[in-house]
């Protein structure tokens, strides 16, 4: 009887191939270099991504029969720690820990922190018609515009008024070649609350301005590889943002971070400052604080941001998601908060810069339980619980007053209305320009004004509350004041329809009140020489719209 073959079949060896020593040194030396000047891994073992190109200069040294061993044992690992070590940093091992990378969340006044709007400083332009503006201004030089490009806009506090600042960056490399001696030729300055100021600076106490180091710039004037360079091989490089100092010099602020729980979670460090023209360097480390926050004593005053949105808005997120842990997310959702789609930039009583955001309840798309005010250096961040309407709902109220013009929104921003948080934005047409203006309350979205002027738009907006009462709750003690008086002058007007009242009293001479027949039936009967008692939020304007009103001289509502 025949027995049947065994067939023994071994599994395929690994190729191997062989190179010298020194051979297998050189390609790796190579490798490295070109890793080094091009890619700019992080060299630290807080992140991850010097692991890959770690492996692609270990892969010479296969080839060299006394190390082949070891590093088929290396390059397993580092790739298994490439898996590893992200998923072992994430919140469903650490909760606790990312929550709490904001630091404290204090409850505060809104009105403590942001001060009452200043119509004339209200931001009327968003980063996109400021970068069309600014485009536009850039079309006057045609030699100019067909060698650079805009930048990305950057709003920033400068000499007490706000600005879009557009840096001007080379088009291309070839481009940068021709003019790397003498870089780009300035920056725009766009006013965030004027449309037709519009400074293009070319020159500086009479000299011009040439921008050398910008991230268009190639080989050693590109911004990051002449930080890299430069002692920040070990330090995270978040983005770049251009800024300008007391005396208008261009400097590109740049975040330097590590991972705060593993390798996730990245947590500012310091900031570096580069001078757009020279190229000098200047680095101020941050001290973290107790509660969380950072001490930003030693950053230059100009700078009006260290903590990148990116950081800020994960960490904030973070906060209302991990309130009872990892496990609550997935199941029980007890408690959560989400951070609403979108963030801005306002600006408080201390000059300082804030994100904003709404926080609002895990399955609620339309309302919110409060907002947040994120201090942009610091990280110093501020609770205002205050029911109401998201930003998105807000934008699509104030859209829906003007809806036969087919008008679009911009992303509100949060400003301080009579001590109350209102929603601003404004209103474009199709090609982007702005035509109105609308604010809207957070607490009640119906509340909507919308105008052909910020002020129209503020006038229509407190007759609104006026008409509907909003804001009567046990505070109106402290928010509202009430004054007794005469009438010295009276007149109206009308508009879209409506009667407008105009009058003034001898008890506040300098204050003009505006109100409508809604809030008195008495109201177009009365003549100058009648004692009014009026009613209105508390305010620094001249022109007020009141919540209350009644006529003593006519017997309403007289003591």
């Amino acid at each position: 009887m025949l027995r049947p073959k065994v067939r023994i079949v071994t599994a395929p060896k690994l190729p191997r191939f062989k190179l010298r020593f020194w051979l297998a040194l050189i390609w790796v030396a190579l490798i490295a270099g070109f890793v080094l000047y091009f890619v700019q891994p992080v060299l630290n073992l807080k992140f991850v991504g010097w692991i890959v190109p770690l492996v692609l200069c270990l892969l010479p040294l296969l080839g060299w029969a006394k190390v082949r061993k070891a590093v088929f044992v290396i390059i397993p690992l580092l790739l298994a720690w490439l898996v590893v070590a992200p998923f072992f940093s994430s919140g469903m091992f650490n909760p606790r820990r990312h929550r709490n990378l904001i630091g404290e969340v204090d409850k505060t006044e809104f009105s403590e922190l942001v001060s009452p709007v200043n119509l004339d400083q209200v931001p009327i332009i968003d980063s996109s018609f400021a970068a069309s503006l600014a485009e536009k201004k850039l079309g006057d030089d045609f030699a100019l515009g067909s060698r650079v490009v805009l930048g990305t806009p950057t709003i920033q506090m400068v000499d007490g008024k706000l600005y879009w600042v557009v840096p001007l960056l080379h088009s291309g490399f070839f481009k940068w070649l021709t003019n790397r001696s003498n870089g780009t030729p300035g920056y725009i300055k766009v006013s965030a609350t004027d449309p037709q100021d519009i400074t293009f600076v070319r020159q500086l106490n009479g000299r011009p301005l040439n921008i050398r180091y910008q991230r268009n710039s190639c080989f050693g004037q590109d911004l990051y590889r002449h930080l890299y360079f430069h002692g920040f091989m070990g330090k995270g490089l978040a983005g770049d943002t251009f800024e300008l100092d007391d005396k208008g010099e261009p400097h590109w602020t740049i975040t330097t971070y590590t991972h705060a729980i593993g390798v996730n979670a990245p947590e500012a460090t310091g900031l570096a400052t580069v001078h757009a023209e020279t190229g000098e360097i200047k680095f101020y480390p941050m001290q973290k604080l107790a509660d969380g926050s950072f001490d930003d004593s030693g950053v230059p005053a100009w700078v009006d941001r260290v903590q990148p949105s990116y950081f800020v808005m994960p960490q904030l997120a973070w906060w209302g998601r991990y309130v009872h842990g990892f496990w609550n997310t997935v199941f029980g959702k007890r408690d959560m908060l989400n951070v609403t789609r979108g963030y801005n930039v306002i600006y408080g009583r201390d000059k300082r810069s804030y994100f904003y955001t709404g926080l609002g309840s895990v399955g609620s798309d339309e309302g919110t339980v409060g907002f947040s005010l994120t201090d942009t250096r610091s990280k110093d961040s501020h609770l205002y619980l205050l029911s109401g309407a998201t930003e998105t709902a807000a934008m699509r109220s104030a859209e829906g007053k003007v809806q036969n013009f087919g008008y679009s929104a911009t992303f509100p921003i949060l400003v301080n209305l009579a001590g109350k948080p209102i929603y601003f934005m404004t209103l474009k047409d199709g090609s982007g320009l702005v035509k109105m203006f609308s604010f809207v309350s957070v607490s009640d979205f119906s509340l909507v004004g919308v105008g052909e002027s910020v002020r129209e738009a503020r006038d229509n907006f407190q007759l609104a509350m006026a008409d509907t009462r909003v804001g009567r709750i046990a505070e109106k003690l402290e928010d509202e004041v009430t004054v007794e008086g005469a009438v010295t002058r009276f007149g109206s007007d009308i508009k879209d329809g409506r009667t407008y009242y105009y009058f003034r009293l001898d008890a506040a001479p300098d204050k003009v009140f505006i109100a409508t027949s809604s809030l008195s039936n008495l109201l177009p009967l009365t003549g100058t020489g009648d004692r009014l008692r009026v009613t209105y939020l508390k305010t620094t304007e001249q022109e007020i719209s009141l919540t209350e009103l009644d006529n003593l001289s006519l017997g309403e509502n007289a003591p």
